[in-house]
């Protein structure tokens, strides 16, 4: 695993320079830690997306979105032993989205839409994320807060939200 993260850093790092124009279009890839009533069910989050942001102003982009969110099921335990392993599960967010640019290559961006459940006992749901970032010439580097508002229900009919505090890298093409 550590030889394929640092081949892949290694291919980012070597396309950096290779062009300052970009097309609007981004890839990126996302890993996060569970929080609120995810964590009870999740140990990890992961994900990547493709954007297209279009230039309104100098230093304001606006554009669309649409990737895949993994959530890594846990096991539950009682007394240290395993009573239940929680499947892992995903979504399919689409969302709109909008990215501000500082004069110091600072940016604020977020996120807003609908994420669709990728298991049939899951609801899909509401989908915002803002985040806050570097943006280089051919590259962002962010950490931001991800929430999807379900409606279902785990854990004892508890409502279940799929939130998470992420750090992502996006390429622009």
């Amino acid at each position: 695993m550590k030889k394929v993260l640092l081949t892949a850093a290694f291919a980012v790092a070597g396309m950096v320079g290779v062009s300052a124009q970009t097309t609007g279009i981004e890839g990126g890839v996302h890993i996060g830690i569970p929080v609120g009533s995810a964590s009870d069910i999740s140990s990890f989050n992961l994900g990547a997306d493709v954007a297209y942001l279009h230039p309104i102003a100098s230093n304001f982009k606006l554009g669309a979105k649409v990737g895949y969110d993994h959530f890594i099921g846990k096991d539950l335990k009682i007394n240290n032993q395993t009573v239940y392993t929680v499947e892992d599960f995903g979504f399919v967010p689409l969302a709109a989205t909008a990215k501000y640019e500082f004069s110091n290559n600072i940016f604020i961006g977020a996120d807003l839409g609908y994420a669709f459940a990728t298991k049939s006992e899951m609801d899909g749901g509401l989908f915002w994320q803002p985040k806050l970032g570097y943006s280089a010439a051919n590259f962002d580097v962010y950490a931001g807060y991800k929430g999807i508002a379900t409606d279902s229900k785990y854990l004892d009919g508890k409502k279940f939200n799929a939130d998470a505090i992420s750090v992502g890298f996006a390429y622009k093409f």
